[in-house]
């Protein structure tokens, strides 16, 4: 196994790298980033000294999910490659529990994350339904609401039988 030491800013692998090894983080701290240097560019997290990365792509041998980058001077990474991958484990198990109690961690955070997507994406389908299918709005319901005092304020004291509710205009009788 390599001990390989980065500065701050420096980036370890990139977002569709081969992925042949994985990390270790002995000190310091790592940036995981997806679109790391564009626009769209977005932190998912922070790993620091304990915890690994890499370990997906090379577990599944799909390119890098994301990029991961040095966040301070001297960050201290020990390199696994595949083939250390059995002796690393089988010499420190303990590091395996540690790596899928990591990994389970990311799990639940990607459903808390999906399932709030879906609550947004649901709220977003109601309000783009077809009129007369969704629930009116807020500012809707204060037009109507308007609507209904400023008729209310045109009637005179006389003009108002309150035994003829039914007499008046459907959204008056709701009142």
């Amino acid at each position: 196994m390599k001990s390989l030491t980065f500065g701050k800013g420096e980036v370890i692998f990139n977002q569709g790298d081969p992925s042949n090894c994985m990390y270790d983080i002995v000190s310091g701290s790592v940036g995981i980033y997806v679109n790391y240097g564009k626009e769209a560019e977005t932190q998912l997290t922070v790993l620091t000294a304990g915890q690994f990365l890499g370990e997906m792509g090379m577990i599944e041998a799909f390119p890098r999910s994301a990029t991961a980058v040095a966040m301070e001077n001297g960050a201290e990474l020990r390199e696994i490659n595949e083939q250390e991958f059995s002796d690393y484990f089988k010499g420190q198990p303990e590091r395996l529990l540690l790596i899928m109690r990591q990994l389970s961690e990311r799990l639940r955070e990607r459903t808390a994350d999906y399932e709030g997507a879906c609550v947004v994406l649901n709220s977003l389908k109601e309000t783009s339904a077809e009129p007369e299918k969704r629930k009116p709005s807020l500012l809707e319901r204060a037009k109507k609401y308007i609507a209904f005092y400023n008729q209310m304020m045109s009637f005179s004291v006389q003009d108002v039988d309150m035994n003829a509710a039914s007499s008046y205009p459907y959204y008056m009788q709701r009142f």
